[in-house]
């Protein structure tokens, strides 16, 4: 008799034998004494054999067959295995217990690990929470102290109220300026903001972003060069995003630099894989620490936290980053050494290879 697998019932056949083989062999001995006939008792004792080993099959089947389909249907039916497509390979099953042991053990590292996940999520959940109301906190509580000053009589001073009133909306603006970041970044990582792919003239890209970040470079004495080896780098990606990354790491540079410093912008072809772009941004300035290095890509994390502030900034500008090249399958690359500076670099891939794409 078969389960519904089309395999034989092995438990039935593993509960079986131990009661056959001990029937049978008590059965030979019995018929051996009263019949003193050696081949009539090996004959009975096999016949006793198969007729137990039937009879124990038909009842552990009728018994045990149904109730481990059940329990085998509802480890089918956990999470742990609904939302993994990589189901475990079963090798060396004794039996239908055995196999229903092996699946409940991988069921339950499984689950272990997804809350494992959980408790990961949401301790950054935690302190993402914190983050947010801590960077929250600075510009409101700045607002409140000028707006209350400003209402207890300086108002009437017009040169207090003037100050008063362009701070108070230097922190409005920084408010605005982390809602538009946290909206951004949330949209990424959700997979809302996806990349609208196409050919992009990358070096016109990069001359806008550079224009666009030169009153603050010259307001740090900082000069901006950039390096101009690919004429007609064309790349294919999202043209919003990707200047939105140049933007974020040009003026990085100019922020942690050095007065009188230099940030260096170059594009090229990778020595290696003339499908790729490489793009680097690399600065004279302060430099970062290893330590620090594997973390600045982090929400709103910080080298120098005070330092940070006192610049400007909503402490998100690298993670965007990340994750605008995460979502073009790219990965962003830092080289730093404190007091020498540091190299931002990445890749896109060059439309040169989609010649047929090419319409700018």
């Amino acid at each position: 008799m078969k389960t519904s697998g089309g395999t034989y019932f092995r438990t039935g056949i593993r509960l079986a034998f131990a009661p056959a083989v001990i029937s049978g062999v008590f059965s030979a001995m019995i018929s051996l004494i009263w019949l003193d006939n050696p081949v009539h008792s090996v004959l009975l004792g096999i016949g006793a054999a198969l007729v137990v080993f039937i009879l124990v099959y038909l009842h552990a089947y009728r018994l045990l067959n149904y109730r481990l389909q059940e329990i085998q249907s509802i480890i089918q039916r956990t999470p742990a295995r609904l939302t993994n497509s990589n189901p475990p390979e079963k090798q060396h099953v004794i039996d239908e217990v055995h196999g229903l042991l092996l699946d409940a053990e991988w069921n339950r590292a499984t689950i272990t690990r997804e809350f494992q996940k959980m408790d990961e999520t949401d301790s950054y959940r935690k302190e993402f929470i914190g983050d947010i109301s801590h960077e929250l906190k600075t510009p409101i509580f700045s607002v409140q102290g000028y707006l209350e000053t400003l209402l207890d009589g300086a108002l009437n001073d017009p040169e207090v109220n003037q100050l008063f009133l362009a701070k108070a909306m230097k922190n409005v603006n920084r408010l605005i300026f982390l809602t538009n970041d946290l909206m951004e970044i949330s949209r990424l990582e959700t997979g809302e903001l996806k990349p609208e792919f196409s050919v992009i003239p990358l070096n016109n890209i990069i001359h806008d972003a550079i224009d666009s970040l030169q009153y603050k470079a010259d307001q740090r004495n900082v000069k901006i060069s950039f390096e101009d080896k690919e004429t007609n780098a064309f790349a294919l990606a999202d043209r919003n995003q990707i200047r939105q990354v140049l933007v974020n790491l040009i003026e990085n540079a100019i922020k942690y630099n050095k007065p009188d410093g230099k940030v260096f912008v170059s594009t090229r072809f990778n020595e290696h894989d003339r499908s790729k772009i490489v793009v680097s941004v690399r600065d004279t300035g302060i430099g970062i620490e290893p330590d620090d290095a594997k973390r600045v890509t982090e929400r709103f994390y910080r080298v120098d936290k005070s330092r940070s502030r006192e610049q400007g900034g909503t402490g998100l500008g690298l993670s965007i980053v990340k994750h605008i090249l995460e979502s073009h399958h790219e990965q962003l690359t830092i080289e730093s050494k404190p007091g020498s500076g540091s190299l931002f670099r990445f890749t896109l891939k060059s439309a040169d290879y989609h010649s047929d794409l090419i319409s700018v």
